[in-house]
C-alpha cells in the first residue's frame, strides 16, 4: 500500500511564483510603453499627431495577431508534453512555418499599403507600411524562440525576452519621434526604427535558444508532425485572433473619422492595460501548468480553479479602483488634455472589459491545457461578432456607443465561455473561482464610495478601504485552506 498526495499547496505555490514573475514582466512592459506613450503625447504637443502615430502602432497590432500560424502554441504544448522531440523537431517545424507564413503576410501587406493609406487619407503611411513588412519576419522568429521557454515552464527566461522586446520596440517608436533621417516621415521613420528593434530582438533571442535547447536547426520536415502541429495550433491561433483583433480594430474604425478619439482610446488601453496584465501572466503560465497534469481530470480542474481565483483576487479591486477614478488617473499620467469626459467613459468600459475577457481568456488556455482547442475560436468569436458588425456602423458617429459594444462582445463571451465548461464536462469550483475572491472587493468599494461623501476625509476612506481589501482576502485565504486540505487528501492506490 502506498499514498499518493496531491500536494495543492505546491501547485499554488508553482503557480503564484510563476505568475509573479510573469506578471512582472507583463507589468514591466505596460510600464514601458506607457512611458513611451507619455513622451509621445509631450513631445508632439498635438493631439491629432498623437492619434496618427498610435492608429500606426495599432495597425501593427492588428498585423501581428496573424503571425506564427498557431505554430508558437503548437510548440508550448509539444515542450510541456514531449520536451526531448520538441527540441529535435518540432521547434525546427515552428520555426520553418511561421517564417513562411510570415513572408506572405509581408507580401500581402504590401499590396494592402495604398489601400490603407487612401482609406485613412494619411498618404505618409504607404511608406510606414512598406518599411514594416521585414519588421513583422522578424517578430515571427522571436515569437518562437520566446514561445519555446514557456513550454518547458522557464519562465523567468520568457519575462526577460518579453521584456527586452518592448524595450527595443517603444525605444524604437520613441526615436521615431526625436531622431528624423533625412527624407523620412514622421510615420515612415518610426517603422524603420521599430524594424530595427524586432531584428536585433529575434538575434539576442536565437542566440540564446541555441545556447540553451540546442535544437536540430537543420533536418526533415516530416509532413505527419506539421499536420499534427497544426491540427493544435490553428484553432487556437484562429481564437487569439478573435480574441486581441478587437482592440486594433475599434481603434482603426474609430480613426477613420477622428484620430482625436483615437488618442483618447490609447490612453485608455494603456490604463487599462496595467490590469489586462494579470491575465496575460496566468494565461501564459496556465497552459503549462495544467498541460502537466492533462491526463488527471481532478487535478487539471484544481489547478484550473486555482489559476481563476488568484487571476480575480488581483483582478476585481483593481478594475474597482479604476473605474472609481478614471479621468484622475488619466490626468496624472497624460496631462489634463487628455482627460474629457468621454475619455472617463473609454476608461471604465475599457477596464470591465479586461474583466469580463479574462473569464475567456483564462478558460480558453485552461481548455488548451487539457488539448481541448475549440473552445478558444467560438468564445472569441463570440466576442467579436458585435464589434465585427455593429462597430462600422456607429464608430464614425459614436465612438462611445462603439466602445460599450466592445464592452458588450466581451460580456457575451464570457457567458459563452462558462458554457463550454459544461460542454466539455470539465466544470470547476464557480464559487472558489469567482465568488469567494469579490468578497473582500465590495468590502473597498463600500469603504470608498462612503469617502466621497465624506469629502475632505476621502484619503482616509481610501486607505481604510485597501486595508479592508487586505484584511478580508487574508482572512479568506486562511479559513479556506483547511477545508482545501481535506478536500484534496491521498488517494490509497494498491
Amino acid at each position: 500500500m502506498r499514498t499518493q498526495q496531491f500536494n495543492l499547496s505546491d501547485t499554488q505555490r508553482f503557480l503564484l511564483r510563476n505568475v509573479s514573475i510573469i506578471g512582472l514582466g507583463l507589468f514591466i512592459n505596460q510600464m514601458l510603453q506607457t512611458v513611451g506613450s507619455i513622451v509621445l503625447a509631450r513631445e508632439l504637443g498635438d493631439p491629432d499627431r498623437f492619434g496618427e502615430v498610435n492608429l500606426l502602432l495599432q495597425i501593427f497590432g492588428m498585423i501581428a495577431l496573424f503571425l506564427n500560424f498557431g505554430f508558437n502554441s503548437s510548440l508550448i504544448y509539444a515542450f510541456s508534453r514531449k520536451p526531448l522531440e520538441a527540441v529535435q523537431t518540432n521547434l525546427r517545424v515552428a520555426l520553418t512555418g511561421s517564417f513562411l507564413f510570415s513572408l506572405i503576410i509581408g507580401l500581402l501587406l504590401l499590396a494592402l499599403a495604398p489601400l490603407l493609406a487612401n482609406y485613412y487619407h494619411l498618404p505618409e503611411l504607404r511608406g510606414a507600411l512598406l518599411l514594416s513588412s521585414i519588421m513583422f519576419i522578424f517578430s515571427s522568429i522571436l515569437n518562437i524562440g520566446v514561445a519555446s521557454f514557456s513550454g518547458n515552464r522557464d519562465f523567468g527566461t520568457q519575462a526577460f525576452f518579453m521584456v527586452i522586446t518592448t524595450a527595443l520596440s517603444t525605444t524604437g517608436t520613441v526615436l521615431g519621434v526625436l531622431l528624423p533621417r533625412g527624407s523620412l516621415s514622421l510615420l515612415e521613420n518610426i517603422s524603420l526604427w521599430m524594424g530595427v528593434g524586432a531584428f536585433l530582438t529575434a538575434f539576442i533571442i536565437c542566440i540564446k535558444v541555441e545556447r540553451v535547447h540546442k535544437p536540430l536547426w537543420f533536418g526533415p520536415l516530416p509532413i505527419q508532425e506539421v499536420k499534427n502541429m497544426l491540427a493544435y495550433g490553428l484553432p487556437t491561433w484562429a481564437g487569439n485572433i478573435a480574441k486581441a483583433f478587437q482592440q486594433p480594430f475599434l481603434v482603426m474604425m474609430v480613426g477613420s473619422s477622428s484620430v482625436l478619439a483615437v488618442g483618447y482610446l490609447a490612453n485608455g488601453f494603456r490604463i487599462t492595460g496595467f490590469i489586462g496584465i494579470i491575465t496575460w501572466a496566468f494565461m501564459i503560465v496556465t497552459l503549462p501548468f495544467v498541460a502537466e497534469k492533462a491526463q488527471d481530470a481532478q487535478e487539471s480542474k484544481n489547478r484550473g480553479t486555482s489559476c481563476i481565483r488568484y487571476n480575480n483576487i488581483l483582478l476585481y479591486p483593481l478594475t474597482a479602483i479604476i473605474c472609481l477614478y478614471p479621468s484622475q488617473i488619466n490626468g496624472f499620467l497624460f496631462g489634463s488634455d487628455y482627460s474629457t469626459g468621454d475619455s472617463a467613459t473609454y476608461i471604465r468600459l475599457m477596464a470591465l472589459g479586461v474583466l469580463f475577457s479574462s473569464v475567456g481568456r483564462l478558460g480558453g488556455s485552461i481548455m488548451a491545457g487539457i488539448g481541448k482547442t475549440k473552445s478558444t475560436f467560438w468564445v472569441m468569436i463570440a466576442a467579436g461578432i458585435f464589434v465585427v458588425i455593429l462597430v462600422p456602423m456607429v464608430a464614425a458617429s459614436s465612438p462611445v456607443l462603439a466602445v460599450w459594444i466592445y464592452t458588450g462582445g466581451w460580456a457575451v463571451s464570457a457567458l459563452t465561455m462558462i458554457g463550454f465548461y459544461y460542454y466539455e464536462k470539465f466544470t470547476l469550483n464557480w464559487w472558489k473561482a469567482y465568488g469567494e475572491p469579490l468578497l473582500p472587493t465590495i468590502a473597498m468599494l463600500v469603504m470608498m464610495v462612503a469617502g466621497r461623501f465624506a469629502k475632505s476625509w476621502l484619503p482616509l476612506f481610501i486607505v481604510l478601504g485597501l486595508l479592508a481589501l487586505l484584511v478580508f482576502t487574508i482572512w479568506i485565504e486562511r479559513t479556506r485552506k483547511p477545508r482545501s486540505k481535506a478536500a484534496q487528501r491521498a488517494v490509497v492506490v494498491e
